[in-house]
Parts: C-alpha cells; structure tokens; sequence
C-alpha cells in the first residue's frame, strides 16, 4: 500500500510550494483546490434530527471535497453501476445523526475522471478505475435522486488516491441492523446511515415472499430477535397494527419499523451478471449468514444493498397456516381469486393495449386511464402463458379443491375465441385449444363465444391437469380501460346461471339498486352475469384530482365495474339453492383514490341491499379485491390528517358494515384463525385486500372461510431474471385466494 495524505497536499498546495508523491512525481502548486469546500461526508448528508421528516442535503448542489474509502461497487439490470464512499472510522466528523457514507452513481463505467493536474491524474492518467478498498479524494457536486443523497460520475472527479488495499470491513465501521419500533423513528435511524455499510445479522426472518420488479428483487426481513419472530407458530410475523396478533396492538399506526428491506444491487455486482437476482425467499425463511451491503434510498425504501447473496434456511411452510380443507358431503366450495393479469398472447382486434404493434388505449373521460406501450403485464411468450395457466389451475384442483364456483379477478377481457372442436384434455393442442379470430371486431367477430378467452382456456387446462370442467362466464363490460375483468369459472354439472328475468331486481332491465346518480345505459342490459355501473355523484367529482386521496378514475363509480352472477347450486335430490355472487375489483391504492373507492363500497352496498329488500332471505357473497383494509384497519390512522380538515379513519367500508346487509367473513377469519386472517403481504407486513362478505341468510350457511397462503408469502416470479419458479404453483399471483365453504344441503 502507499499513501497520499490528502490534507498534507491541499496545505502545501495553499502556500504555494512543491510535493512530492509517493510515486516520486513532483506536484506544482494548486491554488485551484481550495475551490472547493473540504468537508465530511457528514456534512454532504447533514446531521437528523430526532423526529426530522425531510432529509435534504445542506450542501445541496454545491461542489465539495470529501475522502473516503470505495466500500462495495453495485449493478442494477440495466447495467448502470455504482459504488459506496465511506469515511475511515477515525476520520468522520463524529457526529452519530450523519451518515459517514455516499452513493456515487457511475452510469455503465467501470471508471472515473481524474481531475486535471490533481496528484490522481498524474499517477493513473485520466481516469481511475474504480476499485474496492482505496481511499480516494474526490471533487463531486451534492445532488439526489428521489431523496438518495448521491454524488454522480458525470460531475465528480477523482483528486487523489490516497491509499490502496484497504479492507472496508476493517477501515470503516459497519452497523449491525436495528431498526427501532415506530415507522417514522425507523425512517431517521436509516437515513442516518445512508450510504453507509450495514449488516444483516445471521437468524434475520424473512417477513414477506421475495417482490420482483424491473430494477431487481428484494427481500423483506425483521431481526430473529424481533418481539415479533418470538410469537408462536405461524403468528410469528409482522401484521397491520390493527390485527390482534401485531406485537403492539395499542398503537395504530407504528408502521413496525423494526422491518428492513434487503435488496440486490451488490449481488448483481458481485457475480458480475445483470442477470443475478436475490434468492428466493418466502416468509418465515431464516438467513443462515451474515450479509453487509450499502444502505440505498429508493422508491421510497431504504434498503441494504447486500454484496452477497442470501444463505437460507427453510422455515414454516406458508400453505399450510390453516389451509383450505375439502368440502364434505352437502358441502361446496366458493372461491374469489385475484389471477394477476392473465392475458394470452394473441393481438385481441378489440383492443388498442395487449400486443406490441398496438398504439395503446385511450379513455376519454379518464386521460390517468390511458394506456401507452410497453404493456408489460402481457407474456412474453405462449410458453409463458402456458406455464401461468399451468400453475393457477394446479393451485385451483390441489389447493383450493375444485371449489364449484371461482369468481376471479384480472382476466382478460377478450372474446374472439372458442374452444376447438378438436380439443380434449388428453389432446396436448397447446395454443390450438382455441379458435381465434383475430382479424374481425364486435359483432363480426367469428369466434366470438361469450366466454373470455384467457377464463376460457384456464378453464381447459385445469381439465388437462385432470380436473372438473369448469365453464367461463363474464360481461365484457366489467372491463377497464386496460383490458382486466371479473368474472366466473364454474362446474356446470353442479352449478347453473339463472336464466335472466327482464323483472330480476338486479339482473333485469331496471334494477333497483338505490343510487343518487343516473345509471350507466349497461344497467339495462338483461343477462346474467351483468356488469352494474352509475356516475359518481357531483359532490365527489367537484373534488376529483389526478393524484393522491381525490383522485379519481373517470366519472363513473367504477372503473371496473362490479359483476353480479345468480347461480343455482345442486343441492341434491332435484333441488337446487339460489345464490347470488357479486364480483369486485376496486380502485388500487388504499391510501389513494378515498372518495372514488368509498363510493365503489357504497355502490356495492346498494346492490346488495336491493337483492335483500326484494328478498331478505337471499343468499349472497359479495367478494373480490376490494383494495382497502376491513375494519379496524385504515390507511389513516384515528386523527391522521387526510387532507385540510378531513382525518383518520377513512373508513372507506363503512357503507358495507352499515348498508350493505352483508357481514364480513374476515371477522369469522380472524375468530376462528387469526394467524391466517390475511390475503396479502406489502412491506413485509400481512394485511387484507381480498375479502368476502355473506348476507345473513347465506352465513348460516358458511362452514369455513379461508385465506388459501399459497402465493402471497412465497417468492415472485424472476422469469426475466432467467430464474425458473422456485417452489412450483406457489407465487404465481400476488393475492391470495379466499375459499368459503357452504352447506348445499
């Protein structure tokens, strides 16, 4: 090793006299670097105030000098890379609420400019190549990116190396993880750290199925320590503090800010492939060992950015916190299951949104709506497809038991197709299985059969897999702008659609559904299933935005509308029992789109309420993904501000719990199994989106009710990391599905 003191040289720089370097150059004056202010990486991140909420740098946009030791290099999957600054441990300003570390981001180079005449240019040339373990002088203009406090390779320059060889793990201090309790407590310890190294200690738990996205994967994980990993079995989790099995069922909303995100940008470099992909985690896994990465501020996460892949130890198996059991004898199943967008393949002539010669599609009363290329939630390949239908129909027959019924959730609203002629579930026709026409629209649609295709064709793999034989039903109109529906599998030797009555109160031509506002020309549609629509009242599009808690998708109520089906199940000996589904899928965000969601609950509950003033013995489930949490859970918590004077809760249900007739089936869950009363898992914590609710009559009925665990906690698909699926059907779709099983007879 050699070293080149830095502060020696600026001082003799200073007083005008002549260095010499470690390499025996001689270095003229440089009056010019003490252009720049020569500051603590401290100082560049500034010093957090307990309590602090924003974090901007004190020096931002200014050009300092700052020294420190490249700590760890990293790559993201589209080959942009970077590294980690970190001051010694005996050099930092000493001040604990600053970070002593930088992100410099690099673009695709592998190197950095040395300044002009500066001691680096002269011993390496033009450029340094970046490299673990040296000690660097560098001259960078403060900048940030969404809130990550960053120096980038486009306006930063090396000064000097002032020495080589180091090992970051000896030379800069590493933090241990620990995150406190409290969200907004948890934010200040990690922006404290910043850029810093930090280690994830062995016997961490993971919390959560490992999330994909574009920018690479990440692993959500609590300390083995956590008062959290400590509870028994299968409640030994984070969940919503408004659960009864949160650690601190007092407080709403700590946020368990004792959870921290791993993520993989220091892996990828590693392994020198943008390729690599953190391992695929599912909840209650154990990481074996120790891992160090740089602390990275992005979408809004503070994650460690690991240089080693993660070493797992398998923990409790997922599927098997209370899974759904076989109906018995006079028993049926009745599911709701979010499919996560299940779109084939095929260019639908409908649609301007589901290939890649499209334009994209365009709502005129709604521009949030409009949807522009690249449509990355349609496959890739058939085979991709072939292999998502494989899975959910597996998940269907093996985990949910061939329910009679299965109300789903973003399929693909398309008809162009029917089943061939030549199919049967022993034919192996792969793309075949369907007859398409994909030139002719609308009515003039060849193939056209009234069953949506992507429903349609699961339908068909499902018997391939040795499955019942399932029928596809669903209005087209439930659509939004985008292409995703609601709509029904059923097993029609056991089950039937009603025949539709012009007179039916909501099937009809003039349904009763009491509603302020004027109803959609689809309401006078007679069919079964119907879709159900109505603009939203004026007081509520007086206030509409295009972002945050006002924002509203279009005029009307629902941007997918709900979905009513009547079937009549076999209930033995020639009789059959009447029952109405109702298919949901609400505006996303539960923290956004308030008042457009409330009136989406409020709606629904006008529909159920009119099948109950026609008939109050009905029998109804109204379920779906309702995209907001049941009561007592909020996203805003009691006396959190919303917006001006409007504050927690949102309550955004409460015309469910209040008009609707129905009652929630999350409180039979969380009476009967608590542990499992979820259907999704979102930073790390469990909560519910996908609900169920039953009226009366149909309760007495009701013999279980059941979050099937079989994706949400298992590890996301990395197709376009190369990665096969690590643990077979599980993880195909972000939800959940809900299982109830009724008496028939």
């Amino acid at each position: 090793m050699h070293s080149l003191r830095r502060r020696a040289r600026i001082a003799a720089a200073a007083a005008g006299v002549a260095i010499i370097g470690a390499a025996g150059f001689t270095f003229s004056s440089l009056a010019y670097a003490a252009d720049y202010a020569d500051v603590h990486i401290g100082e560049v991140q500034g010093s957090i105030a307990d309590g602090a909420t924003s974090f901007p740098s004190p020096l931002a946009n200014q050009t300092v000098a700052v020294q420190g030791v490249v700590t760890q290099v990293t790559l993201d999957p589209s080959g942009a890379k970077g590294f980690f600054l970190q001051e010694k441990t005996d050099a930092t300003d000493g001040d604990p609420n600053s970070s002593d570390g930088i992100f410099v981001y690099n673009g695709n180079y592998d190197t950095l400019r040395t300044e002009t005449g500066s001691p680096a240019a002269d011993e390496l040339g033009a450029n340094w190549d970046v490299t673990v373990g040296d000690e660097i002088v560098l001259h960078a203009k403060v900048g940030a990116y969404f809130g990550n406090i960053q120096f980038s390779g486009s306006s930063a320059f090396v000064y000097d190396v002032v020495e080589t060889g180091l090992d970051p793990a000896e030379a800069v201090e590493n933090v241990e993880i620990a995150p406190p309790d409290q969200a907004a407590a948890s934010t200040v310890y990690f922006r404290r750290h910043l850029g810093m190294q930090m280690t994830v200690p062995a016997n961490s738990v993971v919390t959560a199925g490992r999330d994909v996205y574009s920018s690479g994967g990440e692993v959500w994980a609590m300390r083995g320590d956590a008062e959290a990993a400590q509870q028994d079995g299968y409640a030994a989790r984070p969940y919503r503090d408004a659960h009864p099995l949160d650690t601190d069922p007092a407080t709403f909303d700590d946020g368990n800010g004792y959870l921290f995100v791993i993520g993989d940008l220091g892996i990828r470099a590693t392994e020198g492939t943008v390729d690599s992909v953190i391992a695929p985690a599912k909840t209650y896994d154990v990481i074996s060992e120790a891992t160090t990465g740089g602390v990275y501020l992005s979408f809004g996460k503070y994650a460690v950015e690991v240089a080693q892949d993660l070493e797992l130890e398998e923990g409790l198996d997922p599927s098997e916190n209370h899974p759904v059991e076989e109906p018995g004898r006079g028993e049926a199943g009745i599911a709701s299951y979010n499919i996560e967008n299940l779109y084939d393949t095929r260019d639908n002539p409908n649609s301007e949104c589901d290939d890649a010669s499209d334009a994209g599609c365009v709502d005129a009363e709604d521009p949030e709506g409009n949807v522009d290329p690249p449509f990355d939630y349609v496959p890739s390949s058939y085979e991709e497809y072939q292999q998502r239908m494989e899975r959910e129909a597996q998940q269907i027959v093996d985990d949910l038991h061939s329910p009679v019924i299965v109300m789903t959730q973003e399929g693909e609203a398309q008809d162009v197709c029917s089943v061939n002629p030549d199919w049967n579930s022993g034919a192996e026709l792969g793309a075949d299985r369907l007859v398409c026409d994909l030139e002719n629209t609308g009515d003039a649609n060849a193939s056209s059969d009234g069953q949506p295709d992507s429903l349609q064709e699961l339908a068909l793999v499902i018997a391939e897999y040795g499955g019942p034989t399932y029928t596809a039903a669903g209005d087209l109109d439930s659509a939004d702008t985008r292409g995703i529906m609601t709509g029904y599998l059923y097993q029609a030797d056991q089950s039937t659609l009603a025949e539709a009555d012009a007179d039916d109160v909501v099937l009809g031509a003039d349904p009763a559904v009491d509603y302020d506002t004027e109803a959609d020309a689809i309401n006078a549609d007679v069919e079964n299933p119907k879709a159900l629509n109505a603009s939203l009242p004026q007081d509520v599009l007086d206030k509409c935005t295009s972002s945050g808690v006002f924002a509203c998708n279009g005029f009307d109520v629902y941007s997918r509308p709900t979905q009513v089906a009547k079937f009549e199940i076999a209930a033995g000996r020639g009789k059959t029992t009447e029952i109405y589904l109702v298919n949901n899928h609400f505006s996303s965000s539960p923290n956004t789109r308030v008042l457009h969601r409330t009136e989406q609950a409020a709606y629904l509950a006008a529909v159920t309420s009119a099948i109950l003033d026609e008939n109050k013995h009905a029998k109804i489930l109204a379920g779906g993904d309702f995209n907001v949490f049941p009561r007592p859970d909020d996203p805003f918590a009691e006396g959190q501000k919303i917006s001006g004077d409007w504050v927690g809760p949102s309550d955004q249900l409460a015309a469910m719990y209040e008009d609707s007739g129905m009652c929630s089936l999350y409180d039979v869950m969380l009476e009967d199994h608590p542990e499992a009363a979820y259907s999704y898992t979102y930073v790390g914590q469990a909560q519910t989106l996908d609900q169920m609710w039953a009226s009366p009559s149909m309760l007495k009925k009701v013999q279980d009710a059941t979050s099937a665990h079989i994706n949400s906690d298992y590890p996301a698909d990395a197709t376009g990391f190369g990665e096969e699926p690590a643990y077979g059907a599980y993880g195909v779709s972000d939800h959940d599905p809900e299982v109830v099983t009724i008496k028939v007879k």
